[in-house]
């Protein structure tokens, strides 16, 4: 039976070959001001090995690249980064607060490269046409 620790392990481990269905939260832990980021929520799907750290960095870059409102400009989108630049109650130290919390909420295997079976087919034929079987 496993332990809690292992649980707790096979729901946030992303180094494996499997491809992943990973829930996410961006959370701020500025004292006084914690909160889950607004529209930082989401899931997304992992289809390579990575390291937690590599994982966070990824979810943290695709939320400030992502476009929201220009608050001078409800017209014009412009990246979240850039709009947050314009809050005045914005701090860039307020990064350091910034954590994302993840769990693995399902794994599959990973499905064969339609190419792969094709390549290896025509190379049998290429065989098999040069006398070796």
């Amino acid at each position: 039976m496993a332990t809690n620790d292992e649980k707790e392990a096979a729901l946030t481990n992303l180094e494996d070959d499997m491809v992943k269905l990973v829930a996410y939260s961006i959370v701020s832990l500025r004292r006084g001001h914690e909160r889950v980021l607004e529209g930082g929520e989401g899931s997304v799907i992992v289809r390579v090995s990575m390291t937690a750290k590599a994982f966070t960095s990824m979810i943290i870059a695709q939320y400030f690249q992502g476009k929201v409102a220009d608050p001078k400009d409800e017209k014009k989108k412009i990246s979240r980064i850039d709009a947050l630049k314009q809050d005045k109650e914005w701090n860039p130290k307020d990064m350091k607060y910034l954590r994302v919390y993840y769990v693995v909420s399902t794994r599959w295997p990973r499905q064969p490269l339609e190419f792969e079976e094709n390549q290896v087919a025509v190379l049998r034929e290429i065989a098999n046409e040069l006398g070796h079987e």
